[in-house]
């Protein structure tokens, strides 16, 4: 979740000769934070999905200037997370439940493919203690207030299991949605028991264990379906109703 950009400035100098092609990619770790931070109000329901997040006014607020705010709202809107119109700005993306629907099959095919191939590299319980170090992380999360706290755990968790699958292009498509499921996550917070949540995470992890492919996807199929039919949008119109 922390991607490199190259600008036209990263561009190496005319005199560094044929043996040079690109310069060295250098991470713009100021610019990840501000994205951070906005991904993290928007989990935390500080930035509804449409609402106009204004450069000056972020600036303003994480107290740095705006040219890295700039460039992190540039690699948002290039990871979907946020929408550029002319002449009303940059703004959340927008948030439906068909929307949410289709997201998350796409999701569920990427994690039903990571559980059928950590299945057949034959982690163990060994290799698995990462995940389930992910999984104790959710749950000590759950137990305070911050929702965007809980959402990036609940991220890890499922990014874990992505990356434990050994395939690096798997991973890598996954974490490209996980900054639009931070977003849809943190809307949903609250609308299911803390405890059914653990004991989800850790019954996949155990179908894991016993090397139950059919189980385990079934447990992952199980743990999101509530995607389906929860009203994200009357959630949104809650929320601005609440807040006004």
């Amino acid at each position: 979740m922390s991607p490199l950009t190259l600008t036209a400035r990263d561009a190496p100098p005319a005199d560094d000769g044929p043996t040079r092609r690109l310069a060295p990619v250098q991470p713009r770790t100021m610019v990840e934070q501000a994205a951070e931070a906005v991904v993290a109000a928007a989990a935390r329901g500080a930035f509804l999905p449409g609402d106009r997040l204004v450069e000056a006014e972020i600036a303003r607020d994480l107290g740095i200037s705006r040219v890295p705010v700039r460039e992190a709202l540039r690699l948002l809107e290039s990871q979907g997370i946020v929408a550029s119109t002319p002449y009303k700005g940059m703004r959340l993306m927008q948030v439906t439940s068909r929307g949410v629907a289709e997201l998350s099959r796409v999701r569920a095919a990427l994690e039903a493919l990571a559980l059928r191939e950590i299945i057949a590299a034959e982690l163990g319980r060994d290799g698995l203690d990462l995940a389930r170090r992910a999984a104790d992380m959710h749950e000590r999360a759950l137990s305070h207030a911050d929702p965007a706290a809980v959402v990036a755990a609940d991220v890890a968790f499922h990014g874990e299991l992505c990356r434990l699958s050994g395939n690096a292009a798997l991973h890598a498509l996954w974490m490209g949605l996980a900054r639009q499921l931070c977003v849809v996550w943190g809307l949903g917070q609250g609308v299911r028991e803390s405890a059914t949540i653990v004991a989800e995470h850790h019954a996949l992890l155990d179908r894991l264990v016993e090397g139950d492919a059919v189980g385990a996807v079934a447990s992952l199929e199980s743990h999101i379906a509530w995607h389906e039919s929860f009203d994200f949008e009357a959630a949104i119109e809650a929320r601005r109703r609440k807040r006004r």
